[in-house]
């Protein structure tokens, strides 16, 4: 498993649209079999999303991500785990044990949810509430009763349970939160 986690000196950048470099860990049974820093161009976001499937990373690990980024690094095939911050070891430490969870080293504010980016649209909030257009706040259900519910660190899948959000959901492989997979429409 190749995991790449933003970095600004020796902690987990805090925005991964300016990020300039990266430490990209390859792994396997909870050891180092390489690591490397990578320096990232600063171009077009897409170029980022690019280099990161060009290295044959599975996951990324980052601070505050733009939408578009993101969703350009997710079509890679690639997991994106944002919001987070701490230090550099301390966060690829807990990756490498698969006692990695995002909540424990969620950016200040972000409470371990993803909160407002680019549009204005909340995600994850409580009650299914998101916050659309200025002025205006919408209701959401969930995502619906089918799908699957899956591991942002170590991609483990499972079916989706009716009733039961997966955030409310430990991985039966590494005990992170679960989240819910977005469909192709976006939900």
């Amino acid at each position: 498993m190749k995991a790449a986690f933003a970095a600004w000196e020796d902690r987990i950048a805090p925005v991964f649209d300016v990020a300039r470099q990266m430490r990209v860990v390859e792994a396997d049974a909870g050891q180092v079999v390489s690591e490397t820093n990578e320096l990232l161009a600063d171009d077009l976001p897409v170029q980022k999303a690019l280099r990161l499937a060009e290295l044959g990373v599975g996951t990324l690990v980052c601070g505050a991500i733009s939408r578009n980024l993101q969703e350009m690094v997710a079509a890679n095939r690639i997991r994106v785990v944002p919001f987070v911050a701490g230090d550099l070891r301390e966060v690829i430490q807990a990756w490498l044990t698969g006692r990695f969870d995002p909540t424990a080293f969620a950016m200040p504010g972000c409470c371990g949810r993803r909160r407002f980016r680019g549009t204005g649209r909340q995600e994850d909030a409580p009650h299914g509430r998101t916050a659309g257009a200025p002025g205006r706040v919408e209701i959401r259900s969930g995502a619906g009763p089918t799908g699957a519910c899956v591991c942002p660190v170590c991609g483990q899948r499972q079916p989706h349970d009716r009733g039961v959000p997966c955030a409310r959901i430990r991985c039966p492989k590494c005990g992170a939160p679960m989240t819910r997979e977005r469909n192709s429409k976006g939900g």
